[in-house]
């Protein structure tokens, strides 16, 4: 409610000042799949329609709206993807965001389509939740920034996460070598699962995540060229094997811009493990090749496949997506 009555007041200033913007955009999703058994035989070619996305954004003063509906590729559910009401305070107070905000832990965004790796398959990256979030840059010198950010969800990842809190502080450094780096810390409160028969099942327990990233760009490189890496450590609970830690590496190359109607041609080579106390570690392997045609077609091509323990690849494949932008 307090927030809510900054929102209000901060924005009495401002009910006289026509709309900055109101922008309408969205995307359509086709997916080709192509997944190989264990006999290294081909599964039947899939092509369908992924998702469609209708986004609005509108700022009028320091109030912003942001949307993002999307509908399945058999046009049977829609439902908020992300979307939240933001609050610029003025001065260098900060951004507020509610709604279904991004959570502020690691490297939210990797650059990759589905699938991303490791640490989004095990709920570390690119998750949205219902709550608020808070951002915020200060100026460290001339080619130093220090950016925050601090978010809490009411639902997690799954029905029995609550309580979830996160943050972020990371330095932005520029120059010729061009490096972000970060320390992430994210709470939860697991509650204990209810059976059929309405007893409660287990105890509530805490979920703790810490996690150190970097990304670094060299600038004097002839062609683009940025290299990512994060660790995680995690613990889901008291045992060992809910404990253990995550790896995540990946090299982004931009060899083609600019040439025609193909805007730019980047490929990624991802590798990212989790590693628990006791049990299989799981090891994925991406290789992605992503095409910007004309700025409104973009299409992603994977390889990619897992390991178990010792055991050989598995859950391997081919996929492309084509995303038209409108």
């Amino acid at each position: 409610m307090t927030f809510v009555m900054a929102m209000f007041v901060g924005s009495i200033a401002f009910a006289d000042e026509p709309d900055t913007s109101t922008k309408f955009s969205g995307n359509l999703r086709l997916s080709y799949k192509n997944m190989m058994d264990t006999d290294d035989n081909p599964q039947e070619d899939i092509l369908s329609v992924h998702y469609l996305e209708l986004r609005v954004k509108k700022q009028v003063g320091p109030i912003g709206l942001y949307v993002n509906e999307r509908i399945n590729g058999g046009f049977t559910n829609t439902y908020l993807y992300e979307g939240w009401i933001s609050y610029k305070a003025p001065g260098a107070i900060g951004l507020f965001k509610m709604g279904a905000v991004p959570q502020a832990f690691g490297i939210f965004a990797n650059g990759l389509y589905f699938p991303k790796g490791v640490p989004y398959a095990k709920g570390w990256m690119w998750r949205y939740g219902g709550g608020a979030r808070y951002d915020n840059k200060f100026k460290a010198g001339e080619n130093l920034d220090v950016n925050v950010g601090a978010s809490y969800f009411d639902r997690g990842l799954t029905e029995n996460q609550r309580d979830t809190v996160s943050g972020r502080v990371g330095i932005d450094l520029g120059g010729d070598i061009a490096v972000k780096a970060g320390g992430s810390v994210q709470m939860a409160t697991l509650k204990a699962e209810v059976g059929d028969d309405g007893i409660k099942i287990g105890d509530d327990s805490t979920k703790m995540g810490f996690a150190g990233d970097i990304t670094i760009s060299p600038k004097m490189l002839p062609v683009p060229v940025t290299v990512l890496g994060e660790f995680i450590n995690y613990s889901l609970g008291d045992d060992d094997a809910q404990k253990g830690n995550i790896m995540m590496g990946q090299l982004d190359v931009t060899p083609i811009s600019g040439k025609g109607i193909l805007n730019s041609a980047t490929l990624s080579l991802h590798f990212s493990m989790d590693s628990p106390t006791e049990g299989d570690s799981l090891t994925s392997l991406i290789a992605q090749a992503k095409l910007v045609l004309s700025k409104n077609l973009i299409v992603f091509a994977q390889v990619f496949g897992d390991t178990v323990g010792d055991n050989d690849m598995s859950n391997k494949g081919l996929r492309v997506w084509f995303m038209y932008l409108f």
